[in-house]
């Protein structure tokens, strides 16, 4: 019997609501199971979001008092990681979904995650490509860092500053990282890629200890700190042109949500994510109904 064609839907989603933007990306990874087809997602964010690890502490975390006077959305996200600013129109965010058969399901969780970076990889080199012309060097292309350069595991509270085998790299900046989570019947991975960066931005909602408040400004960039003209659509089109050839995708198509899909959503962001339980807690009450 020959093998399945492998098959990716692609949902070009626009800003949405933090909490919604989590449900949305659970309810994907729940119903996988009954699907025949991978999904990836990318969105952004409407108003900013800052997300935290669904084992982190709010207290030990971000500046709350901050996130409600600028208008931010806090919200716990279902993977684990440390915590994130997603600033609105400075973010373009992701997830894939995966069958628990899918090979990279077989792999451990740093393997699969680095794997899964290198989408972002080439389609971030395709576009340095574009911008340097003949004078592209591959010296300073990007590249995920692996699994070679993170035995020295920080417990910074921010995400940027954690070493992680998908974090992508360029010139020795992390432009790009992931959180995953293994769980109902599916992989879940989803990671940002910063297209504009201001550490103080950052550094206004979340708690950063003095000691790591250097690698906040030099350890981290955009996308447009390297590329000048920065296209969305070019970043959008190249991106699903990369995760066919990098995850060799028999078949791509884009789509949007399945009615099972929104449904599922829309009771994840009422119960879960807008809980004060889930956000402050990681008390999860959708479980339990």
């Amino acid at each position: 019997m020959s093998e399945s064609r492998r098959v990716l839907r692609v949902i070009i989603d626009g800003a949405r609501d933090p909490r919604m933007n989590m449900a949305l990306d659970e309810a994907l990874a729940r119903v996988r199971e009954r699907k025949n087809f991978d999904t990836l997602r990318i969105y952004m964010w409407l108003p900013s979001g800052v997300s935290i690890g669904r084992r982190q502490k709010v207290e030990d975390t971000v500046y709350l008092d901050e996130i409600r006077r600028r208008g931010y959305v806090l919200v716990r996200r279902p993977t684990g990681g440390a915590a994130l600013l997603h600033p609105q129109d400075k973010e373009l965010t992701y997830s894939i979904v995966l069958s628990k058969d899918d090979p990279l399901y077989k792999l451990d969780v740093s393997s699969s995650a680095a794997k899964i970076a290198e989408a972002i990889a080439h389609t971030i080199n395709i576009l340095l490509k574009s911008e340097g012309g003949s004078s592209y060097d591959e010296i300073y292309s990007a590249s995920v860092r692996g699994l070679s350069e993170t035995s020295n595991i920080s417990s910074a509270g921010f995400c940027y500053i954690n070493p992680g085998s998908s974090d992508v790299m360029i010139r020795g900046r992390k432009i790009s990282g992931s959180a995953q989570r293994r769980d109902w019947g599916s992989l879940l991975q989803h990671g940002t890629i910063l297209l504009k960066y201001d550490p103080e931005d950052f550094l206004s909602v979340l708690r950063i200890s003095d000691d790591d408040k250097r690698d906040v400004f030099e350890k981290i960039a955009g996308l447009s700190d390297f590329i000048k003209d920065l296209s969305l659509q070019d970043l959008i089109d190249n991106l699903i042109r990369s995760f066919e050839k990098v995850l060799k995708y028999d078949h791509v198509f884009i789509g949007g949500f399945d009615l099972d899909e929104i449904v599922l959503a829309k009771k994840l962001f009422d119960i879960k994510y807008s809980s004060e339980k889930w956000i402050f807690y990681g008390e999860d009450l959708y479980g339990e109904v």
